[in-house]
């Protein structure tokens, strides 16, 4: 069985007036609140959330949307306390705001209806979890279990071409109808965007990339792949239109890339009723 990974955050023993700061201590409070993906799989109860993302960010919103933490607080999977956070609060209702992810880039969490990963170059989406949530801080504290929910719909191509050309070196998936922004009370995407990633030609010829469904839970994307030679020529692309994805599912396509094949759609399915587990794959020929 996996070890399970918690998500400290502890409230102060004391009282603080609204006029003091929170004050941030690693190592002591009275309020518990863990967090970590689970499994309704009997085989499978706990996991470890590094397995999942290796960074979390989190913030905390008082009833009237004010941040509780001037910066939102960031941890690695390298770090020693990775899942573990303390803090000072004062006795009150909040929301917490988790999101666990894998991008070079912290998460922006602007309140508790968005979350932004501004993209740069080489700054892409993966996949991504969240908790939303509020808890009840009283003078006594108390111990909360909150699960992280995958808030990502996953994109998968599978290139059948045998053999690849040999100056194909890279694989760049451009696609429209998604979001790079989700709203984390709702999970949907909240922001219409173009999004591209670029993929290292590997020997599995299997590219993945990830999306936000836009204010929904499924969308449609149009989605162009290009194989690229090492200096960036591109040798061929395809376009494809009304791509379906939705949250926690896989979206898998299958077929040629560099030559013509038939467009044949077959979809299966298998449904998990608790995180981490994506609900299904869809699987479609292009």
């Amino acid at each position: 069985m996996k070890r399970l990974s918690y998500i400290t955050i502890i409230s102060a023993l004391f009282a603080l007036t609204s006029c003091e700061k929170t004050v941030i201590d690693e190592n002591s409070g009275n309020v518990l609140l863990q967090f970590a993906p689970s499994s309704s799989d009997a085989t499978r109860a706990t996991v470890n959330i590094g397995d999942y993302f290796a960074k979390l960010n989190v913030q905390l919103f008082t009833p009237d949307g004010q941040k509780v933490f001037d910066k939102v607080r960031t941890q690695l999977r390298t770090d020693d306390n990775f899942g573990q956070l303390a803090c000072q609060l004062s006795p009150g209702t909040y929301t917490v705001v988790a999101v666990g992810h894998s991008s070079k880039i912290s998460a922006s969490i602007k309140s508790t209806e968005m979350v932004q990963f501004t993209a740069s170059d080489g700054e892409k989406l993966t996949d991504t979890f969240c908790h939303c949530g509020t808890v009840s801080v009283g003078s006594d504290g108390g111990q909360y279990s909150l699960t992280m929910h995958r808030v990502a719909a996953m994109l998968r191509f599978r290139l059948t071409d045998s053999p690849m050309p040999e100056r194909f070196a890279h694989l760049e998936i451009s696609y429209t109808g998604g979001s790079a922004n989700f709203n984390p009370t709702t999970y949907e995407g909240c922001t219409k965007s173009t999004q591209s990633e670029t993929r290292q030609r590997n020997a599995t010829a299997v590219y993945e990339a990830y999306t936000f469904p836009y204010l929904s839970k499924s969308c449609a994307l149009k989605v162009t792949l290009s194989a690229l030679a090492s200096d960036g020529t591109i040798i061929t692309t395809k376009t494809m239109t009304d791509v379906p994805v939705a949250r926690n599912r896989i979206t898998t396509y299958t077929g040629p890339l560099f030559t013509d094949g038939p467009t044949e759609i077959t979809q299966t399915a298998f449904g998990f009723t608790v995180n981490p587990d994506w609900d299904g794959e869809d699987h479609y020929t292009f």
